[in-house]
């Protein structure tokens, strides 16, 4: 089993949500309004900000996470594709998951 944390701009969110949708992922965590800073800039996260950042908790058997993996990587080159080659304000990255309760 394994767990991803997806980060994105609050302006990729309908994205993320038909992928899951498409791949009939049901479960997941939403964490809004999240600021920070990586290689796409800083975000606030306080509220009267539009530009803020989405975080997907979402755990899975290995077998469907390699699928929505994948399907997160077709996605990502496409929008950088879309944006001319800029890079887009979404990252993902995968650790192990133990269920202990």
């Amino acid at each position: 089993m394994k767990m991803l944390t997806l980060v994105c701009r609050e302006n990729l969110e309908d994205y993320i949500r038909l992928l899951f949708t498409d791949l009939e992922i049901k479960g997941y965590t939403v964490i809004t309004g999240a600021g920070g800073s990586g290689e796409t800039g800083a975000v606030s996260g306080r509220h009267e900000w539009t530009d803020r950042n989405t975080l997907y908790l979402v755990t899975l058997d290995d077998a469907r996470m390699t699928t929505l993996v994948n399907a997160l990587k077709g996605l990502h080159a496409r929008l950088i594709e879309e944006q001319q080659g800029l890079e887009v304000p979404l990252k993902a990255f995968l650790q192990p998951c133990e269920v202990i309760l």
